[in-house]
């Protein structure tokens, strides 16, 4: 256990100090630095190579982990690089920072905040927060006026406050995007194709056609990137799984007690909860539970509360539940992890054996 914390700091430093450096360019920052020296010191106590300057680092961190020559079993994909060519830090680099960073919460600082303050007033702004999240969920890239007028509508400063910082102003940069036809975010051309994110999730399950750009002299304002990756992607799938579980008769209720859950499914004698994760690797949210207190877990300890896989992250990886099952640690063993397409099943299950 020792030997693993050592990898994730290792790792945590690493990608941190990367990022630090593309966003300030010039010398490299001191916890790059210390990210190096203890990837070196890892190598050495395995008697490999190690790579002894920057650049021979940078180079071997485009490979897959697996080439790495460290241990990363059970605590980074094997098959998957930290850094990509011409991009910069990968899609499994940028979940496993945040799921330390954030444990408690797969989501930005901004949202934690809304979620924070909804709670805490008496009564709970429950409704005010599914109208929020509803509209980040749906309103991806926006003009300033509209921003503004949502903001007034929810008549609370504070609310209005933390709603402006989920957005950034693209205004100077709207030529250079395209409008996502599967999510509305922007398209940036990257590597010689358009891609949504850094992971281009909706690329790979959606066809794209005629790319349209925004026609508009408006000032414009995108969500920013954590909130796009961690409240409006996998928020499609759950605004779709109301809308689909409502069409076929099931009362549905989006964010229950303030976010406890994402969806509470009425049945005739009790609710069923269902809370969407959506990581690009099923390790990377086995180790988001890992990570937790036994007391943060136990709200998952009901036998009618669900963890449910997004249908494409399956198509993508197939076998994601069951991975993630295997690699749960003994104190979140509990929880029930299914994928999207049998949620139906389950219900059906439920309400047979009540």
């Amino acid at each position: 256990m020792e030997k693993d914390q050592a990898v994730r700091d290792c790792l945590l430093n690493v990608i941190a100090g990367l990022e630090q450096w593309g966003k300030e360019l010039g010398e490299p920052p001191a916890l790059l630095r210390q990210g190096h020296m203890q990837f070196v010191r890892l190598l050495m106590l395995e008697g490999k190579e190690a790579p002894i300057d920057l650049p021979s680092l940078i180079q071997l961190l485009q490979k897959p982990a697996e080439e790495w020559g460290i241990s990363v079993a059970g605590i980074y994909p094997q098959e998957a690089p930290l850094l990509i060519p011409d991009l910069g830090l990968s899609p499994d680099a940028c979940d496993f920072k945040f799921m330390y960073d954030s444990p408690e919460e797969a989501q930005t600082q901004e949202i934690v905040e809304i979620l924070r303050y909804c709670r805490g007033t008496m009564p709970m702004l429950e409704e005010k927060y599914r109208k929020l999240r509803a509209f980040l969920i749906t309103n991806p890239v926006i003009s300033s006026y509209r921003l503004m007028e949502f903001g007034l509508e929810l008549k609370d400063p504070e609310l209005m406050k933390w709603l402006s910082r989920c957005y950034e102003e693209i205004t100077d940069d709207i030529e250079r995007y395209r409008i996502c036809p599967r999510c509305g975010w922007t398209l940036e051309f990257r590597n010689n194709h358009w891609q949504c994110g850094t992971e281009d999730l909706c690329g790979k399950i959606a066809s794209r056609g005629e790319l349209k750009k925004w026609e508009t002299p408006e000032p414009m304002h995108r969500l920013r990137y954590g909130i796009y990756r961690y409240t409006m992607l996998p928020g499609l799938a759950e605004l779709a799984a109301k809308a689909w579980l409502t069409k076929n008769g099931y009362k549905v209720t989006l964010f229950p007690q303030v976010d406890r859950f994402d969806l509470a499914v009425e049945l005739d004698t009790h609710i069923v909860y269902l809370d969407m994760k959506d990581f690009k690797h099923p390790l990377h949210l086995a180790n988001f539970f890992n990570k937790m207190q036994p007391h943060q877990l136990e709200k998952y300890r009901d036998s009618h509360v669900y963890i449910v896989i997004p249908q494409y992250r399956t198509k993508i990886y197939p076998g994601y539940s069951r991975l993630v099952t295997q690699a749960l640690m003994a104190h979140a063993s509990h929880l029930k992890v299914i994928n999207e397409q049998v949620v139906q099943k389950h219900l059906a299950g439920e309400a047979m054996n009540r």
